[in-house]
């Protein structure tokens, strides 16, 4: 029964300078209370008290035995729990709702009982404390059983039996265990209630043989007696040889061996399903076992029994023999009854050092919101710190966009006016070439040169206006712009390759763009510095990312020098690949080349 009550969760004062201002409060408010009966609390309770000084003087009604008068104690405990929610007190709001359960459950009013029950599981499982009610719904399974709704004994059972391995007591669960056997027992359901009873059996039995062990009894010994004998027949001796020992035994009149080579033979027969030799076996080992009081081994005897007749299907002889096999008592001087109170004795030590960490709590409470200040702050952090990379995002961006316009507008300028101012001085010097008369044929190729030099000056134009402007990336996509590009800068001094796959269409502008910058860039360093002959180059998108590669063979440079990286060209065109969410790396030797390789993920692009 919780009877404890918490100030500090009682008031929700979690101030520590408050802590003393409430004790003497509850103090002043208890002490009257105390050694009152049920209706002095109910005066104090239905008075015009504060709030907080009625609910735990309802409180203090969880200390009287219900059966003594229960409708008074329903009454006062109802009112307690409106005051309890209204204060929003949780302990208070479990302790009155047990109480009431615990009332109704006297007043055999098994559904109101339920229902408070429920309520207090709902606030203890929170806290992981339900099987604070196990008792509680193991006693309301029995009263639906009293009423034979069986449905509802055996769930409510089913809850007592889920709660009980966490009260560490073993007495809560074979008895919630023993109780859900009979109630599967009381509607012929021996299957079932042949498992429940097991598995109550075999608690007992463990803590049986722990005890025998921690003592080192007479039993602990017989036990290993036993495990000797039997194990070695069971793994050396015959059917005929443990037949051939039985008569011999017979004729001596040795019980002892004739109880435990019936025993054999009877596990032999039960090994090889042979299940009517192996009954009639083990019922003679019983019968000689009995005939000596040697308990060990009826119990052995009739726990085979019930095991044999399970595997037969015929549960309720089963569950017959294991009840015989819990009913026989071993020769030790402790019972298994008196080492579940010693188990439960412990778990009273167990409350006494839970109230000392109830003292400590606050102590964790505290340590709790430092933890959560820490985490407040690093959330602060790292919000701060995304904040910076989208605005350094968005400045990059910016940067990328204002560049491409001056480019397309530089580009727009070279290809509509200069191109054209070009063009017509061309079509102008070859109408005036057709109209003078020359001197000499000297003179005509001079003139002819100059209409070269125009015509030449004219295709460089265009050649810079589409390399600051790749007009068909929006038309052709990034490989047909790429190809004219190499197609505009190849000589006969350099090879160019490339290979392209996944960019014969237009694909996302943003990256079509960058991506053609920093090649362009690349290879425009290789032609300016790295004298080289050869450059490869792989475009390859697929749909997870993009790689792209430019190597060659020219002079290479020391990727450990820092100053090589100190220049806008390098910088420019990490900074792009970095706003991509990408990675580029160099590798690269004095005279063995250099290999650019970047990587750009794909998982938020479009395809």
């Amino acid at each position: 029964m919780l009877i404890n009550i918490n100030l500090l969760s009682l008031t929700g004062t979690k101030n520590p300078g408050m802590k003393y201002f409430f004790f003497l409060l509850l103090i002043w408010t208890v002490i009257p209370c105390y050694g009152q009966n049920t209706d002095s609390l109910k005066k104090v309770v239905f008075s015009n008290s504060p709030a907080q000084s009625r609910l735990i003087a309802a409180t203090r009604v969880a200390i009287y035995p219900v059966e003594q008068n229960p409708a008074q104690i329903i009454v006062i405990a109802k009112e307690g729990l409106t005051l309890a929610h209204k204060l929003k007190r949780n302990k208070a709001i479990t302790l009155l709702s047990q109480t009431l359960g615990k009332s109704y459950d006297q007043t055999n009013q098994y559904d109101s009982a339920a229902y408070y029950y429920n309520i207090a599981a709902g606030i203890l499982i929170k806290t992981n404390e339900q099987y604070i009610l196990t008792d509680d719904y193991r006693r309301l399974a029995q009263g639906y059983f009293k009423l034979k709704n069986y449905d509802k004994a055996i769930a409510f059972n089913n809850i007592a039996i889920l709660y009980a391995p966490q009260t560490g007591e073993r007495a809560s669960l074979t008895k919630a265990l023993n109780q859900a056997g009979t109630f599967y027992e009381a509607q012929n359901n021996y299957q079932q209630a042949l498992s429940y009873f097991r598995q109550a059996f075999d608690i007992k039995d463990s803590l049986n043989l722990a005890r025998q062990t921690s003592e080192n009894t007479s039993e602990t010994y017989s036990h290993q007696f036993m495990g000797d004998v039997m194990g070695s027949i069971k793994q050396s001796q015959s059917e005929e040889e443990i037949l051939k020992t039985i008569d011999i035994k017979k004729s001596l009149n040795d019980t002892l061996a004739l109880s435990i080579n019936y025993f054999n033979l009877g596990v032999l027969y039960k090994n090889k399903r042979l299940y009517t030799q192996s009954l009639d076996a083990l019922k003679n080992s019983l019968q000689f076992a009995t005939q000596i009081n040697y308990a060990d081994m009826q119990r052995s005897a009739t726990n085979e029994i019930a095991d044999l007749y399970e595997q037969m299907g015929d549960y309720k002889q089963s569950l017959i023999y294991l009840k015989k096999h819990a009913s026989i008592k071993t020769s030790g001087s402790n019972t298994i009854d008196e080492l579940q109170a010693k188990y439960e004795i412990k778990q009273r030590e167990d409350q006494v050092l839970q109230q000392q960490f109830e003292i400590t709590k606050r102590n964790y409470w505290m340590a709790g919101i430092c933890i959560f200040i820490l985490m407040m702050l690093f959330g602060g952090f790292f919000y701060d710190k995304q904040n910076k990379l989208k605005q350094r995002n968005a400045a990059m961006q910016a940067i990328i966009a204002a560049e491409e316009s001056e480019r397309r507008r530089i580009a727009q300028d070279l290809h509509d006016s200069v191109s054209q101012i070009i063009s017509a001085a061309k079509i102008n010097l070859a109408v005036i070439g057709g109209e003078l008369p020359f001197v000499n044929e000297g003179q005509k190729i001079r003139f002819e040169k100059v209409i070269n030099l125009v015509d030449y000056g004219f295709k460089e134009v265009r050649t810079i206006s589409h390399n600051m402007m790749p007009w068909a990336l929006h038309k052709t996509g990034l490989a047909q712009v790429i190809n004219q590009f190499i197609e505009n800068i190849k000589n006969d001094n350099i090879t160019i390759n490339f290979f392209s796959r996944g960019f014969d269409s237009p694909f996302d502008d943003t990256v079509e763009i960058i991506l053609y910058r920093v090649l362009q860039e690349s290879v425009n360093n290789v032609m300016k510095h790295a004298n080289a002959n050869r450059v490869d180059i792989s475009l390859i998108r697929s749909e997870e990312s993009i790689s792209l590669t430019i190597e060659d063979n020219g002079r290479g440079f020391d990727t450990t020098n820092p100053d090589l990286f100190k220049g806008m060209g390098l910088n420019n065109l990490r900074s792009r690949i970095n706003f991509l969410k990408g990675k580029v790396e160099f590798d690269s030797q004095l005279n063995k080349g250099t290999l650019v390789s970047i990587y750009i993920p794909l998982a938020n692009k479009p395809l």
